[in-house]
């Protein structure tokens, strides 16, 4: 499989896109119980991605969401222990359906 791994967490959809004049670009969806996710990306279009970090979005019921203690805006520039630990995160919300 070609998806990458952050830490435990695995996606539950990605996306991996060659492009001859972009190169290489990912998108992995992450989803927890709690009904939050995470949307990791990787192109040369993506904060960072150029410089092969990464940007994160915090989802909420598969939406992007801005209005988190987490942020308030997409994450970009995030090496992937970084978003490891925006993952964790995201897991420990509070769940939704509370």
């Amino acid at each position: 499989m070609s998806y990458i791994k952050f830490g435990k967490y695995e996606p539950c959809r990605e996306a991996i896109v060659t492009d001859k004049e972009d190169g290489v670009s990912m998108a992995h969806t992450y989803k927890f119980p709690n009904g939050y996710g995470a949307s990791v990306l990787r192109s040369s279009y993506s904060f960072g991605g150029d410089r092969g970090l990464f940007e994160l979005a915090v989802l909420k019921d598969g939406d992007i969401c801005y209005s988190t203690p987490i942020t308030n805006d997409v994450i970009g520039y995030l090496t992937a222990d970084e978003v490891t630990e925006y993952l964790q995160q995201i897991e420990k919300l509070p769940d939704l359906q509370k």
